[in-house]
């Protein structure tokens, strides 16, 4: 059965994402947008740089044509949000975006984006999945497909760019003249960044920009683990900082003048501090799953509302289409942010970080250690752990009833679960949850010192292993 998780539905090639199963749920987008008699306002088809999407895409595009659907389609691989600005700009029903995101690299995926410019609500969403349950249910035949010659085609990196562009501080960022690395991971992103420093002047270059539907061996996640290579470019080039971004460009992700990794939590403080200080903008600040201490230390410096969302962009995107948000952001590095499209942007993330760094002329690394010695040291981590059905379930259940009395050397106070389940313990919290992507159990920690964080993180693994 097809299932969308926290972002679309993601499976592995030619096993369930079959073009069998991509032409399925195009019928169910197409049959979801007829009944809302929204066909002529049509759907925004675009892809990333994976194994077989851009056919994929013209698989979702013939279908669409088929059903009488008005049909734009990218002429070449772009990144997420420059889709999500072309279904904002043209007023479309909505957005199909072939990508498995981050995910390694025997994943495809399909993300549906929707008319006000951001990640499909939850009811969008579950309206889209009984559509394809009943086509799966009554065991339709293959969809009839058209060919492409009535479909309509877009060149999407101009006016994308112009969009980042508009957001940029420009007399600010002309001013910044210090190297910069900036790895594209091997995905949508290749070319974009490039493009953009070329008209700001800024000394930029590219490294794993060449396609390789493989990724180098390296899931196209910018994680810590993920970019070794980023980092030794860093202090290899003498660079300012280094910046990246996933397989479809959306996440952000970081390393400082010393080729030190900069997570998400941090990215979040730095930016929230400096759009508050320097530009002057309003709204509260957002965080999945769990905020960390240094994103509540800032937001209660400034007065700011503090909001907390499951995990899934489109939660956070709730948040941002019905109050005043500053910035919004997932562990993993999607970020959003106010005065653009409730939408993840890994590119104008890294855009506004070498804004924040000329504008208060300190690279990436003095800036995070001003803010830490302003608000504190907070340690975070992150494993992930394959783990069988079985053990997955075992684990959760066990956490649920059983919870253990301490992990590690720290003691736990309390246990929720909903969402994963979190464990507030005495120094930090802890948070277990399985992927809703992939087979495996996610284990995300926060303590007050690095030897407590490993000291956790080991424990924790031993638990989840021991079931």
């Amino acid at each position: 059965m097809i299932r969308f998780g926290t972002d679309g539905w993601r499976g592995i090639i030619s096993e369930d994402f079959t073009f069998h199963n991509v032409r399925l749920v195009a019928q169910a987008i197409a049959d979801y947008i007829i009944d809302r008699n929204e066909q002529r306002q049509g759907i925004v088809v675009g892809y990333d740089a994976r194994f077989l999407s851009r056919q994929y895409a013209e698989n979702c595009a013939a279908v669409l044509a088929a059903k009488g659907v008005t049909v734009w389609l990218a002429d070449a691989i772009l990144p997420t949000p420059a889709l999500t600005w072309q279904v904002k700009d043209r007023q479309a029903a909505g957005g199909i975006m072939i990508t498995a995101s981050h995910n390694p690299p025997e994943y495809n995926g399909l993300k549906f984006k929707a008319p006000y410019g951001g990640s499909a609500s939850p009811e969008i969403v579950a309206a889209i999945e009984k559509y394809v349950h009943k086509l799966e249910a009554a065991n339709s035949e293959q969809p009839p497909i058209a060919d492409l010659s009535g479909v309509q085609y877009f060149s999407p990196q101009t006016e994308y760019l112009a969009h980042v562009k508009a957001v940029l501080d420009l007399k600010t960022i002309y001013s910044f003249k210090e190297p910069i690395v900036f790895d594209c991971m091997h995905g949508a992103g290749s070319g974009y960044a490039v493009a953009l420093a070329r008209e700001l002047g800024i000394n930029l270059k590219e490294v794993r920009s060449e396609y390789n539907p493989s990724f180098g061996g390296v899931n196209p996640e910018p994680i810590e683990k993920n970019l070794r290579f980023l980092q030794e470019a860093v202090t290899r080039n003498h660079a300012y900082s280094g910046l990246a971004v996933d397989g479809d460009s959306d996440r952000i992700g970081a390393v400082d003048e010393n080729g030190r990794f900069i997570n998400a939590h941090q990215i979040i403080a730095l930016l929230a501090k400096y759009l508050i200080e320097k530009r002057g903008w309003s709204g509260g600040l957002v965080e999945s799953l769990r905020a960390s201490g240094l994103i509540k230390s800032v937001a209660e410096k400034y007065g700011r509302k503090l909001y907390e969302t499951p995990v899934g962009f489109k939660f956070i995107t709730e948040v941002m289409l019905k109050e005043d948000v500053l910035i919004g952001g997932e562990e993993g590095g999607g970020l959003g942010i106010k005065n653009y499209i409730p939408e993840r942007d890994g590119l104008l993330l890294a855009f506004l970080l070498i804004e924040m760094m000329a504008a208060y002329g300190k690279p990436l690394g003095k800036l995070l250690d001003e803010l830490s010695l302003e608000h504190g040291w907070f340690y975070y981590g992150r494993r992930d752990l394959h783990l069988a059905d079985r053990q997955k379930k075992a684990l959760m259940e066990s956490l649920a009833l059983t919870p253990p009395a301490s992990i590690g050397t720290s003691k736990v106070l309390s246990v929720q679960c909903t969402d994963g389940c979190k464990l507030e313990l005495e120094n930090g919290w802890l948070i277990f949850r399985a992927s809703g992507t992939e087979p495996i159990i996610r284990i995300y920690a926060e303590l007050s010192t690095s030897v407590e964080l490993e000291n956790v993180l080991a424990g924790a693994i031993e638990l989840a292993q021991s079931m």
